[in-house]
C-alpha cells in the first residue's frame, strides 16, 4: 500500500534534515564558563588553583596546627561550580559559599555539623570558624594558601598532594 503523498513529503524532509545534520562539522562551545579564569594571575600548570584543590590547615592564627594520626585532617575545598564551600575541622563538616574575584575572596552562610569529638584540634574549631568569617582575600605561592583579612594572616594551608 503507497504511504500517502503528505507522508511521503515527510519522510523526506527528515531524511534531508538528518543528512545535513549528520554530515554538518561539530560545533565546539568556545564561550567561557562562570568561575573560569579564577586560578591566580600567577598560576603556572604546577601549582594549584585556589578552588578545586583540597587545601590542609597548617596554621591558624600564627600558631601551628599539628596533625596526629589519630585526628582528621582539617581542610577547606571551594568547589568551582556553584560557587560552594566545604571542609572539615577534622571532626565535623562544614558547608557555605563564596565570593571569589582577583583576590579578594569572602564565604557566607557557613554551617557545620556538631558531633562531639576529641583530639588535637578539638576546642580550636570555633577559631578556625571564626576565622574563615573573617576572610576578605587571600594569597597564593606554590603550594601555599593564605587566607587574610586585611593585611594580617588567618590561616595558612598547604595543597594536598595527589
Amino acid at each position: 500500500m503507497p504511504l500517502p503523498r503528505l507522508a511521503r513529503r515527510w519522510i523526506c524532509c527528515l531524511v534531508a534534515i538528518l543528512g545535513v545534520a549528520c554530515s554538518a562539522p561539530a560545533i565546539s562551545q568556545t564561550a567561557s564558563t562562570p568561575g573560569e579564569g579564577r586560578q591566580d594571575a600567577t598560576a603556572g600548570a604546577s601549582q594549584p588553583s585556589v578552588v578545586e584543590t583540597q587545601w590542609n590547615l597548617v596554621e591558624l592564627n600564627g600558631t601551628a596546627v599539628p596533625l596526629s594520626a589519630a585526628d582528621g585532617q582539617v581542610y577547606i575545598y571551594l568547589q568551582q561550580d556553584g560557587d560552594k564551600l566545604s571542609g572539615s575541622d577534622g571532626c565535623n563538616r562544614f558547608f557555605g559559599s563564596y565570593d571569589l574575584s582577583g583576590t579578594s575572596l569572602e564565604f557566607h552562610s557557613v554551617a557545620q555539623t556538631m558531633m562531639a569529638c576529641q583530639g588535637s584540634f578539638t576546642g580550636r574549631e570555633a577559631e578556625f570558624m571564626d576565622a574563615l568569617k573573617l576572610v576578605t582575600s587571600y594569597q597564593m605561592s606554590g603550594d601555599a594558601l593564605q587566607l587574610k583579612v586585611e593585611d594580617r594572616v588567618l590561616a595558612r594551608f598547604q595543597a594536598r598532594k595527589k
